[in-house]
């Protein structure tokens, strides 16, 4: 559009957009020599020189009527195209023409933006303007985060009209100064809690992941597993910071949702955190807490190093009979006594196989249905407060029917991925010499080893079988050794019909914020903001013991008093050397 004496604005912003829209696509350089709330003065030109270029807009508040009107114009231009326009191409003017984009791709690239902006207009910009813009347009999409905040309770509201019997829990905190500001929000839906207690198996993983992005504080997770042995969240919580009293909270309305009483008959995978460990003990003191065995090793290798201790660390922890998780630590005790002192001191290994107790609840030693869920909502952290909740909610929404049509291609009665594991627990059942007894008891050996299989009880020595609920090699072997089927011997809680109780509710869409009833609540602020030490941190740090896929080579430190290996100069006790002398080259 092409401004001209007379037109009519609603306001000034709306001239502004106009001009900054006529001079893009014309080439000028305009800028705004006044612009205020009452009148506008733009001309073409260089603000710092001599204006040489005759155009010029007057534009100010009609007398009568409510309206913004250029009453003074000069449209002649005699200066040269322009590429680079200044300040008038705001990020605001950007984001304007790029709402759309963004909100159908919001990963767009910066540089794909000025490339296009460099094609679609002809201008140059920079890309701080487009980092900008695309933070404009973000806040424009989903809200400025005071906004999100403040109808925390009505989406709370909406969630329970839309699921009746959920539970949604906000809390408040109320500061010296009078004003409200928020602290912590649950969710657990009726439909997933109803569904847990049906099909899913007893077993829940419970783990707090940092928000990346506007929001600040974690969010707790309590995710179960299915019949397939798949993720299935169960509640979530966004908090300030994770420790004893959010957790006591969050374990509190959880044990509610789920009848859990005092946790009798359920298996709980954490990692070291202590005021979980605490809260566990608390509101859950019947329940098999497990430690998740890749933070103790993570934490173990910090102070050892070797793969000789890597190899005996897991062959305890994936023993499943007490005198083999005890050969395996007498190992490690010859090798270093401090590094047996310090595994056995973890909570009476329950980070290991042989002290868990019978009951087909799982053989896991790690947390991996949590840190799998985490890296699934990783883009949902980063965004706002309500935001990321429907995102979170929409995911789980759809996927429930998205399970029960994978179901429908399953052509046995056993879910896939449990026989996958079977196969993987037999894969060396060749080398195992069966030997027939009575009442299908039958003998597994393998050289020194031997283990009794009573397939009436589905039972064997090794206890896996008695974990798992999934046939151990042994049991395999010999019901291959009398020719049957495996699949027969599995738990019938890993069959089909019982991943369709899984998924047998749903819960329902919500309107959008438009449709949401006012409450009556103190709209809360966002939470004051704790300044940590040192730059913010985006990506997750990686530990060592994770594979990236690079190759690391290992830096060896060398001290430049006594030249041994494993330490500085610094905090060197030794004595000072000579330095070696080097061998003379060779001409």
């Amino acid at each position: 559009m092409v401004p001209k004496l007379g037109d009519i604005f609603e306001s000034p912003a709306q001239l502004k957009f106009c001009v900054t829209n006529y001079a893009v696509s014309h080439g000028y350089r305009i800028y705004f020599e006044k612009c205020d709330s009452k009148r506008i003065v733009a001309r073409c030109g260089n603000r710092k020189e001599d204006n040489k270029c005759l155009f010029r807009i007057y534009a100010t508040w009609m007398y009568k009527e409510i309206s913004f009107q250029i009453k003074a114009m000069n449209s002649d231009h005699n200066c040269s195209r322009q590429f680079k326009f200044g300040s008038i191409v705001s990020p605001e003017w950007i984001g304007r023409h790029y709402v759309t984009e963004i909100a159908n791709k919001p990963k767009m690239k910066l540089q794909e933006m000025i490339d296009d902006i460099r094609q679609r207009y002809r201008c140059v910009v920079s890309i701080g303007q487009v980092r900008r813009a695309r933070k404009w347009a973000k806040n424009l999409i989903e809200g400025k985060l005071t906004e999100h905040y403040a109808r925390i309770w009505d989406y709370a509201y909406e969630l329970l009209r839309s699921n009746l019997r959920s539970t949604c829990q906000v809390g408040v905190t109320t500061n010296p100064d009078g004003k409200n500001y928020f602290h912590r929000f649950y969710i657990c839906f009726k439909a997933l809690s109803v569904s847990w207690k049906r099909g899913c198996r007893r077993v829940i993983g419970l783990d707090g992941c940092f928000l990346k992005g506007q929001v600040k504080g974690e969010l707790l997770t309590a995710i179960g597993r299915d019949a397939n042995n798949q993720v299935y969240p169960i509640a979530w919580a966004v908090v300030d910071v994770e420790n004893k009293s959010n957790w006591t909270w969050f374990l509190e309305l959880l044990s509610g949702n789920l009848d859990l009483i005092d946790g009798k008959g359920l298996v709980v995978i954490s990692n070291q955190h202590k005021g979980l460990l605490q809260s566990i003990k608390d509101i859950l003191p019947h329940a098999e807490h497990r430690q998740c065995a890749p933070h103790i090793y993570a934490n173990f290798r910090k102070a050892y190093i070797g793969l000789e201790f890597k190899k005996l660390f897991w062959a305890a922890v994936m023993s499943c009979v007490v005198g083999d998780f005890k050969r395996h630590m007498d190992k490690i005790k010859k090798l270093n006594t401090s590094v047996y002192e310090h595994l056995m001191s973890k909570e009476t290994q329950t980070w290991c196989r042989a002290y868990m107790s019978i009951g087909y609840a799982c053989e896991a030693v790690e947390n991996g249905i949590s840190e799998c869920f985490n890296s699934i909502i990783v883009d949902a952290r980063k965004k706002s407060l309500i935001t990321m909740l429907e995102e979170i909610r929409i995911y789980i929404m759809d996927r429930f029917p998205h399970m029960i049509e994978e179901s429908t291609k399953w052509n046995t009665r056993i879910c896939p991925a449990v026989l996958k594991k079977m196969k993987l627990f037999g894969k060396n059942m060749r080398f195992w010499l069966i030997i027939d007894s009575q009442q299908h008891v039958f003998k597994a050996r393998r050289g020194c080893d031997s283990y009794m299989v009573d397939l009436d009880g589905r039972h064997c020595t090794c206890r896996l079988w008695d974990l798992a609920g999934i046939p151990c090699v042994h049991a395999i072997a010999t019901i291959n050794y009398i020719h049957q089927t495996s699949e027969e011997y599995i738990d019938d809680m890993f069959s089909k019909e019982q991943f369709l109780k899984c998924y047998s509710a749903n819960i329902s869409p919500v309107n959008g914020s438009n449709l949401w009833l006012q409450t009556e609540y103190i709209k809360p602020l966002p939470p004051v903001s704790r300044r940590m030490p040192g730059r913010p941190k985006v990506n997750r740090r990686r530990h060592v013991t994770e594979n990236d896929g690079r190759v690391h080579t290992p830096r060896t430190v060398r001290c430049g008093k006594c030249f041994e290996y494993a330490h500085n100069q610094k905090g060197c006790k030794n004595a000072t050397r000579e330095p070696i002398p080097m061998p003379p080259k060779k001409k």
